[in-house]
């Protein structure tokens, strides 16, 4: 845009001095600077086509990109819930396992009495029938 505006100043300087009729040479500058203004134009639509065509195929891409991404982000998350999903069944199954195995032996424990215990282990052992004497020696 700047080189197109610039030449575009240099071709009405030009025109000006076309005008004032200065000489031949300036008429030739005059057709130079038409042709670079021109030239800068079409470099300038050449530029804002090619801007155009990148920025579509980005756009493009970047859909595309963000979709996959997006469903990579997915599969993750749903990788993610199938495992912490099998953790909990084969943690409840073991817990149910564990559980009916240590039920019988909790129900034991609860009616453990250490007075009624330590009866029952002196009435086994037959002790405390003789007391302990002084000896003599």
């Amino acid at each position: 845009r700047r080189a197109l505006a610039d030449r575009q100043k240099d071709l009405e300087v030009k025109t000006q001095q076309l005008e004032i009729k200065i000489s031949n040479k300036t008429e030739e500058d005059i057709k130079k600077a038409r042709r670079k203004s021109t030239q800068a134009g079409d470099d300038l639509m050449r530029c804002v086509d090619l801007y155009n065509q990148t920025q579509c195929k980005w756009f493009e891409e970047m859909v595309t990109t963000s979709m996959e991404l997006e469903k990579l982000e997915v599969e993750r998350i749903e990788w993610i819930q199938q495992h912490l999903r099998q953790y909990t069944t084969l943690r409840h199954e073991t817990d149910m396992f564990n559980q009916s195995t240590v039920e019988p032996v909790d129900k034991l424990l609860q009616n453990v009495d250490p007075g009624r215990d330590r009866e029952l282990w002196v009435k086994e052992n037959n002790t405390g029938e003789v007391r302990p004497v002084d000896m003599d020696i």
